[in-house]
């Protein structure tokens, strides 16, 4: 694929996203000039295509083009591990103001395989647009870091935002440590059933068994989400100081009469059957 070839499959990207099936009589993606497109350039991997790339950011004015290019530039960066293309996207930060166009930069710095420097990352946790703040925030979540725990901490410590608290807590459970326990335990009391799972989640991947106790209680919680996700940590942590409290439950659930969503008894006997 030369130049013209790349700038026009780029161009592609942005067009008709979906396509009219006569034998069924409905509409659907797939097929679609731009999902074809969309399908060849999450293969590509020749990596000389990364100056082309970089010669279409300082001509194309169109925020959906600069995207498409740093969509482009994401998945040469994933599948050929080339270190240029994530430091590439971490300048590009500072360059960009579109609230799209930079949750597009955020989103393909997440895919790298390292992520060398997360300053200007950390610096996107202050955007008020939500859509950048929450694509940061997921992202920090590959950054392992002193920095990246503090900068996160922060979040919950301050942030009302329950979404900013939910990823937050996701991206604490992957890099996080021991640090940051005391200020994920103060969201378990949180009004959000999300934040409320996020920080269940969050303590069974840092704290383990040191906070069977609170699993235990969590089996209490109004929201069948914090339920599952506390007999998740029951089954990774649990003893015999638990078998009571989810025979207990499991015979709720079994007894309900009203289906309800939830995924608990899964966990529970895998838990029974240790």
């Amino acid at each position: 694929m030369n130049k013209k070839e790349l700038l026009d499959l780029i161009n592609e990207m942005d067009g008709e996203d979906t396509i009219y099936k006569e034998e069924d009589g409905t509409y659907t993606n797939e097929g679609a000039p731009s999902w074809n497109a969309y399908e060849k350039v999450w293969e590509l991997t020749d990596t000389t295509y990364i100056s082309y790339l970089i010669d279409m950011l300082k001509t194309s004015k169109k925020e959906s083009l600069k995207s498409n290019i740093y969509f482009a530039l994401g998945k040469i960066g994933v599948n050929t591990g080339d270190k240029r293309v994530v430091e590439i996207l971490l300048k590009q930060i500072d360059k960009e103001t579109n609230k799209h166009t930079l949750e597009r930069i955020l989103m393909s710095i997440e895919e790298q395989a390292v992520i060398p420097d997360a300053s200007s990352i950390i610096k996107c946790l202050d955007d008020d647009r939500w859509v950048v703040r929450h694509s940061a925030i997921s992202a920090l979540g590959r950054c392992k870091s002193s920095d990246v725990e503090d900068a996160l901490i922060e979040v919950i410590r301050k942030s009302q935002d329950e979404y900013d608290l939910f990823y937050a807590l996701g991206s604490l459970s992957n890099i996080g440590s021991a640090k940051s326990i005391p200020y994920i335990l103060p969201l378990f009391t949180n009004t959000k059933g999300e934040v409320r799972r996020s920080a269940v989640s969050a303590l069974d991947s840092l704290g383990g068994a040191a906070y069977l106790p609170l699993y235990i209680e969590a089996l209490g919680d109004r929201s069948p989400h914090v339920k599952s996700y506390a007999l998740l940590a029951i089954k990774n942590h649990g003893d015999k100081t638990a078998i009571d409290a989810v025979y207990k439950r499991v015979k709720t659930v079994l007894n309900k009469k009203r289906k309800i969503d939830s995924d608990e008894l899964v966990p529970a006997f895998e838990f029974l059957n240790q």
